[in-house]
């Protein structure tokens, strides 16, 4: 297991911006709600260093 530190930062904005596409489809588009929850949590994830 290494304990070197990784860059995050296009973790974050990967989650930032489908934060902002899944706001846009809940409010433009309900139904297409759920295509942007698994780049959502999955860069959330990432982000927080969980995987």
């Amino acid at each position: 297991m290494s304990n070197e530190k990784r860059n995050n930062t296009k973790y974050w904005a990967m989650m930032v911006i489908s934060g902002i596409a899944l706001t846009y489809f809940t409010i433009f588009l309900p139904e297409a709600f759920w295509l942007g929850l698994p780049t959502f949590f999955g860069g959330l994830a990432l982000a927080m260093d969980w995987v």
